[in-house]
Order: structure tokens, then sequence, then C-alpha cells
């Protein structure tokens, strides 16, 4: 019911059919790629990148729980010693992992409030149409974008309210507010500076100099031409959507029955939240860094009574949190066996293609990031592909802040759930609550917004010549 092959009905053949196919390139592929290997990769290295292929292709083809394939590589990666124990689970003693841990009890917390019920009654009372329901969902990430750091994060704390959206049998509907669910709080990410921890990484990787220049607002200034490509892309897929769809408006026997509210409660959440967003904004005062601001305001809600064990149990998504230490774990894994090295020195030659022509060096650079995204998450294909490109600014006449800006925006994008936290987790939650969607149109979707992502750096060029950034 809640996937891509029970979603449009198909025969138990067909479905028999693809996973047996699917199945034999998982097994086929990766070790006709080992069978092929020449010299360029060490035994160690080979067999990494075999058992990472055959991970890639269970994501690709949904074959089981993303967390499973994850898993599964860092425990034989560990089995077969190609990397040391505590680097294969260095994802779960991660910054990242502590981050979204706190964040996913503050909106489990959030989920136990009245708030979104009482937003979703409002909505059903003036009989919301889906395109009133679409830009309700926007309005939270993106607003949320602008106080908290983590694109997971975001998608978190508006899933309760997504949740209430869905509707049994509304597969058009169910899919369209999923779609736009994962991009309200994913597509601006990259054009806000506080929107992303990876925007932190790259302000880093950066000069004094040129970093004084892209503080808050003046990365809003860089970034402004794609936010605003990002943004009447959003508006102009929820008006087709709206229009396209057959669920244009809340049926009026779906009227909600009044809410029972807890105000003592609600307001201390909503009081919560607002020290939360107090605490993020007001960093570099007290310098504490974001991870430990979000664990310990939920430690916090533990030691004050907010959350039950059951609460915790229903409400926390533990199969996303152990995907997301997995992937986090393929940075220091891949540095430990030398492939960073070897990625950095195929992208050497990519300087020479932007000399020839600034719009087709573009395309060059937005193509490597893509075929890279296929096979390393975002993070640590971000890191790679900057530190590799960065050095060699200068002698390309262009800022490093927008070299970085544009791995940034395209690697952030994403097809597939297991190329994105936020994407994963939205298909885990849909899964999961048995709820009616196309997962097709979905990823058809995805694709138009990654091509929407790179349309956003070329419309953006005129603009950083105009600053004087190339």
């Amino acid at each position: 019911m809640s996937n891509t092959l029970s979603s449009t009905a198909s025969a138990p053949e067909d479905k028999s059919f693809k996973e047996f196919a699917a199945w034999t390139l998982v097994v086929a592929l990766p070790w006709g790629f080992y069978a092929q290997l020449g010299d360029g990769l060490s035994a160690e290295q080979g067999l990494f990148v075999t058992l990472a292929l055959a991970a890639i292709l269970m994501w690709i083809f949904r074959l089981m729980p993303d967390f499973v394939p994850g898993l599964a590589l860092i425990l034989f990666a560990t089995l077969l010693d190609l990397v040391p124990q505590q680097v294969a689970f260095s994802g779960f003693y991660s910054n990242i992992f502590f981050l979204v841990f706190g964040i996913f009890i503050l909106a489990a917390l959030l989920s136990e409030t009245s708030w979104l019920a009482r937003l979703e009654q409002l909505l059903l009372r003036k009989q919301a149409s889906l395109l009133t329901r679409l830009f309700a969902v926007i309005a939270a990430g993106v607003l949320l974008t602008l106080v908290v750091p983590s694109p997971l994060g975001r998608a978190s704390m508006v899933q309760p309210l997504v949740q209430r959206f869905f509707k049994p049998q509304r597969v058009q509907s169910n899919s369209f507010i999923a779609l736009i669910h994962v991009h309200a709080t994913t597509l601006v990410s990259t054009v806000i500076l506080t929107g992303n921890p990876l925007n932190f990484i790259l302000i880093g990787m950066l000069s004094e100099q040129i970093r004084d220049r892209f503080g808050w607002l003046g990365w809003l200034q860089a970034a402004s031409m794609a936010g605003l490509v990002f943004s009447l892309g959003l508006v102009v897929a929820v008006v087709f959507i709206a229009k396209r769809s057959k669920d244009s408006a809340i049926p009026a026997q779906t009227v909600a029955s009044p809410v029972e509210t807890n105000p003592l409660f609600d307001w201390m959440t909503l009081g919560l939240y607002a020290f939360m967003m107090l605490a993020i904004l007001t960093r570099s005062i007290h310098q504490i860094q974001l991870q430990w601001i979000i664990l310990a305001l939920a430690m916090l809600v533990f030691f004050a009574g907010g959350l039950s064990l059951a609460t915790l149990r229903q409400k926390l998504d533990w199969p996303t949190l152990i995907f997301i230490a997995t992937v986090v774990a393929w940075g220091p894994m891949l540095d430990h066996l030398g492939l960073s090295g070897l990625l950095e020195n195929q992208l050497k030659a990519l300087p020479d293609l932007i000399k020839g022509s600034l719009y087709l060096g573009m395309a060059y650079l937005i193509g490597i990031v893509f075929l890279v995204r296929l096979a390393v998450p975002g993070a640590p294909a971000f890191i790679i592909m900057t530190s590799a490109i960065l050095p060699f600014a200068d002698t390309l006449g262009i800022s490093p802040w927008v070299l970085g800006f544009v791995i940034l925006t395209v690697s952030e994008g994403f097809i597939w759930p297991y190329q994105h936290g936020v994407f994963s987790q939205t298909v885990t939650m849909l899964d999961g609550d048995g709820t009616d969607y196309r997962i097709r149109t979905i990823i058809l979707c995805n694709i138009l917004f990654l091509l929407l992502r790179c349309g956003a750096v070329f419309a953006s060029i005129p603009l950083w010549q105009a600053l004087n950034l190339m």
C-alpha cells in the first residue's frame, strides 16, 4: 500500500520478478566490478567499493529499510578488517548523531502538544484546499530554515503536521504533500547561512577576509538569485500540483472533533522551542555548539517528564537515526582507505575545463558533483570536492565561495531516498504509518527539483559577475 509496487497495484508476479531482477543486479554488478579491478585500487579499497556498490543498489531498489544496507556495510567493513572498529562506527558518536537525536526528541514532544491539532482543525473548519495545506507546509519549513540549521531537524519538526494531512486512499495528494514536505525543508537550506551545517563548514574553509564578506547578510545577498529561483520553483510546483490533483479540498465530513488540550504542557513546549531558537540565534555570544544546545534541551524534556517511554518508542524515528549514523561514517572510512585522495586526484582536471568556458565549466562541475553523489553521501562528497577544487579558485579568477556554493547546492540535491536523510526519513514515515503514496511520482519530481538547483546556479552567474565574484 505504501510503496511503489503496492501503490500502483502491480500483480504479485510482476513484483516478484522485479525483486528477483533487483537482487540479481545487487549480486552481479558489484562482484562483476570486483572481478574487473585493475591495479588502480588496493585489495582493501576494491572490496570496500564492492560492498558500497551493493549497498547503493539496495538503496536504489528499496529492497529493505535504508538503515539495513548502511549497517551491513560498516559491519562487513569491520569484520573483514577493512577499517578499524572506531572508524566504522564513528557515526554513532558524531556531532551529527547527537544533533539529530536531540531534534527527534523535541519533534516527538511537539507532536504530543495540541498546537498541530489546532492548526489541522482550523484548516478543516475552513475547508482548506490542497493548495492551502501545501503552502502551510512550505511556510513551516522555510520559517524553520531561519533558525534550525539542520534540514533533517526541520523535517522532523514539521513531520507531525504533515502526518495530519495524509488521508487514506489519497495516493496522489499524499505523494504531493510528502514531496513538498521534503523540499520545503531542504531546498533553500543553502541560501541562508544558518540553514545547513555544511554552510558553516564552507565558511570555515574560506580565508578570514572572504569569511568576513560572507556573513549572514553577505551570504544571503550572494545567494539571493538562487533563493528567488527556488522560491518561484516551489510556488509553481504547488500551484501546478493543486490544479492537477483531484483532491482539491477537504470534504466537510472530515472535520475533526474538538481538540483535547493541556494548556500548561502546550505553552511549556512552545517556550522550550522559543528558548532553543534564541539559543541558536545567540551562538556568537555563548559559543556553545548547536548539538549540545539541542541535546541539553532534549535531556531536559526527560528530566521534566515531558515524554513517556511508550511515546519515545512510538514517536522517535530510530531507523532514520541509525541510517544517519551509518552514512556519517562514510567520510572517515573513505579517508582511512585513501579513497578520498583518489577522488580528489580525479577532480584536479576540472579547473582546466572551467577555464575554457564559464557556463560549460559550471556544467562540468555540476555533472561531476551529480556523479559523485550517486555513490558518496552528501557531507563527505561536499568536503572531498571542495577540498580538491577551492585551492584553484585564484587561478580560475572565481571566488572560492562561488565554487563552494555551487558544489554545496548541487550536492544537497537528491533523487533516491538513500541520497538524503530527509527523503529517507519521509519514506520511512510513510511506510511505517501505512500511508498510501506513489514513490515513482516523488522520484520524478525530485529530478525536476534537481534540475531547478542546476538552473539556479546558471541564473546566478550574472549576479556573481556583478558582485565581482567571478
